[in-house]
């Protein structure tokens, strides 16, 4: 699952998978944030991950780890 979303996540950021890792902050501007990479986040979510991310609670997350506990305890992956 991890692998899986670090892979996922580097298609979105436009990066290499080997620079991210479940510490690496997201919504920066090395990755060029806007709402458009957040909304394929959401989306990726779903169909990854069977996975729907309420708005506040993807608001709130900075990391990559904070989208991988909340797949963890909404899946049983």
């Amino acid at each position: 699952m991890e692998r899986l979303l670090l892979e996922s996540m580097a298609d979105i950021l436009e990066t290499e998978v080997e620079k991210l890792n479940l510490e690496t902050e997201f919504k920066t501007e090395e990755y060029d944030w806007d709402s458009l990479k957040g909304y394929a986040i959401l989306v990726m979510l779903e169909e990854e991950f069977q996975v729907e991310m309420p708005v506040d609670d993807f608001i709130e997350a900075k990391k990559i780890q904070d989208l991988f506990n909340y797949i963890h305890t909404h899946t049983d992956r």
